[in-house]
């Protein structure tokens, strides 16, 4: 086992071991699990938002788990482990309907290990600082607590915040799932270079633009009453869009796979889409 293991990505993976204890004790709490499950997601879709901005855009801070050999792969899980664990306690403070006491606690915890990593070097302040830790916690963990509520008692016919929970819910789960499978294997990679010339940072941000299309394209069609035989013909468009972007090599996708690839991005995430949806519908009395 690489020595590297005991020095960076155990500190990690007891923080992933941390935010599943988390979410389980909040599962158990609630009489609303699937929708809960789908919330998480999506708020964990806006904190990817949130970290790309820092991260991406202001180069606030770096985390080094030392999983791949990659370094910006690299840092992505180890942002992936960080807004997992944000985000279930988040989800926690609110199904137990805690107190603000306990958001300022659960703050300074994060507080304390912001700056026990710094010391241990798996993670890097640039400009950012680990009083931001504490005060953004408490900001995100409260906001999360509005979005919830307005989320569980909203009247069936807001199509506004319907649209938002699913959009973001199925983002952050194909990233998991579709996407970042493709990028573990190779087998896709975006290149708009609009934003960074940095491949990884480029591949990053193009895929935040590419979600926003596919989703925003999928979710409506999804959500039309148009007959099956019209919407076989509009996927199919969506379809003919991603060959000509990759003809045009704002795509890469391993040749001969095109095919393959395509159907997991647009059918998948249609599917995604009908899961989600269906989870996002909370019991009247849920907690």
């Amino acid at each position: 086992m690489n020595s590297t293991f005991w020095s960076n990505t155990i500190w990690f993976i007891l923080l992933f071991i941390t935010s599943i204890i988390t979410i389980v004790l909040s599962l158990c709490k609630t009489n609303n699990k699937k929708f809960v499950i789908a919330f998480l997601f999506s708020i964990i879709g806006l904190s990817f938002i949130l970290e790309a901005i820092l991260v991406l855009g202001l180069n606030a801070y770096s985390y080094y788990p030392k999983i791949f050999r990659d370094s910006y792969l690299d840092i992505i899980f180890g942002n992936y482990f960080s807004q997992i664990s944000v985000c279930s306690t988040s989800l926690l403070l609110i199904i137990y309907n805690l107190s603000f006491i306990w958001y300022c606690f659960f703050g300074l915890v994060y507080f304390l290990i912001d700056i026990f990593f710094v010391k241990l070097g798996i993670y890097e302040h640039f400009w950012f600082r680990s009083s931001y830790t504490l005060l953004s916690f408490i900001l995100f963990s409260w906001l999360v607590k509005q979005w919830y509520k307005t989320a569980i008692a909203r009247n069936p016919s807001n199509k506004i915040i319907n649209y938002i929970l699913l959009y973001f819910g199925v983002a952050s789960f194909s990233t998991f799932t579709i996407f970042l499978g493709q990028r573990l294997l190779g087998i896709q990679l975006l290149h708009s270079n609009i934003f960074f010339t940095d491949m990884n940072k480029n591949n990053t941000s193009s895929g935040f633009v590419y979600q926003f299309i596919i989703f925003n394209y999928l979710i409506p069609l999804y959500k039309s009453k148009l007959h099956w035989l019209v919407k076989t013909i509009a996927l199919s468009y969506l379809f003919l869009a991603q060959y000509l972007a990759y003809k045009a090599g704002f795509i890469y996708i391993h040749e001969g796979l095109f095919f393959i690839v395509t159907f997991l991005d647009l059918i998948g995430c249609y599917c995604l889409i009908a899961v989600f949806d269906y989870l996002l519908k909370p019991n009247p009395s849920s907690s």
